[in-house]
């Protein structure tokens, strides 16, 4: 699943000049999201050992129609002053045969649209190309290792990785900007350097890296420890600088941190971080909103509740946007408003949402004040 396939770096939403005409407030996390993945069904052909939606072979009848996505997308279109960004997932997007026209209908509301697809025999180079004369702006592709053996382990499914570099490849060649996926796991870190440079040369504009959590299928990988997903980041925050694409991680939002702690005092990066419940909320393919896909805990559902409502007004999601909440280390940590942790694992693990991140190793009292 995609998160943060269009926010930040090349082929991003334009931003405008403070103090010029049309200049918004800053995004107040309170009244709306700024990204909204969307798991429009949970069928997929993959059989992903890390799958957090455990997905199935076939759609469920009960999934949302049509007419109750447009309903939601026009809720969500309304929403002021911002516009979230709508991120199109599954399970598997196309196995759902008006996905073109849920497409369409999220552009013609004016909302920076993205698809985040899995790679089976139904993502053409047709299909693609539809989707860039639709106004799609981005497309995510998963690639979790630099070769077929690492790649179709995880997928599940001989040939994906071929298939994969084809895909990515023919998004770049239509010329809708390019996310990759890389799944972090215990077995993968090692790969990083490999995956940077295979990243590179696919031309993406961004690497986003999920950090795995032991939900649905992945309940049965060893778990990523706190040493470990501190190396992974660590390299990263040093490759940043002068990777040609941006790179972003998904939970792991002691990213921030490790960059600041590179970078020395005074670099800390303003705002938030968009996370479970904090500028991220997620819709399944029956209609519960949750504040992540990782975070399987329904705050409302669209059918009976407006989204608008559920993201603001739900006790779940209230209590995730406040981070004097934060129980253990995450708690006392210096860097909890730009960080906090992942809710999500620490949920996984813990059962509690509000517990400190197991796979942080920071230790708030070492700090220098």
């Amino acid at each position: 699943m995609a998160t943060h396939p269009v926010l930040g770096g090349p082929g991003s939403p334009p931003t405008r000049t403070p103090g010029s005409p049309g200049t918004r407030p800053p995004w107040d996390f309170g009244q709306a999201p700024m990204l909204i993945a969307w798991e429009l069904t949970r069928a997929c052909a993959l059989k992903c050992r890390h799958c957090r939606a455990t997905a199935i072979p076939a759609r469920n009848a009960g999934e949302l129609s049509l007419a109750e996505i447009s309903r939601v997308l026009e809720e969500v279109a309304d929403l002021r002053p911002h516009r979230p960004i709508m991120i199109f997932t599954g399970g598997d997007p196309t196995e759902r045969p008006d996905l073109s026209e849920i497409l369409a209908r999220s552009v013609s509301l004016g909302l920076v649209t993205a698809v985040s697809p899995s790679v089976t025999p139904r993502l053409t180079d047709g299909v693609i190309a539809g989707w860039t004369r639709a106004g799609v702006h981005t497309v995510s592709i998963s690639i979790d290792g630099p070769t077929a053996e690492v790649h179709d382990h995880f997928r599940g499914v001989p040939g994906t990785f071929e298939a994969s570099l084809a895909a990515a490849r023919s998004v770049v060649a239509h010329g809708l900007p390019l996310q990759v996926n890389t799944s972090v796991s215990a077995e993968t870190p090692g790969s990083l350097e490999s995956m940077a440079a295979l990243v590179r040369d696919l031309g993406a504009r961004r690497w986003e890296l999920f950090f795995v959590i032991g939900t649905g299928r992945a309940r049965d990988l060893p778990a990523l420890s706190a040493e470990v997903t501190e190396s992974a980041l660590v390299w990263l925050a040093r490759h940043a600088p002068t990777a040609p694409y941006r790179i972003t991680t998904v939970a792991a939002p002691q990213f921030r941190r490790v960059r600041e702690e590179l970078a020395g005092p005074g670099q800390r990066p303003e705002g938030p971080a968009v996370k479970e419940g904090r500028g991220f909320a997620f819709i399944d393919h029956l209609g519960n909103v949750a504040p992540n896909g990782y975070l399987p805990l329904a705050a409302g559902n669209v059918r009976g509740e407006p989204f608008s409502a559920i993201y603001r007004e739900s006790p779940l999601f209230r209590v995730l946007r406040d981070a004097s909440q934060l129980r253990g280390r995450c708690g006392r940590c210096p860097f909890r408003e730009v960080c906090g942790g992942s809710r999500a694992r620490a949920y996984a693990v813990t059962g509690d949402i509000l517990a400190e991140d197991p796979a942080c190793p920071f230790r708030p009292e070492m700090a220098a004040t």
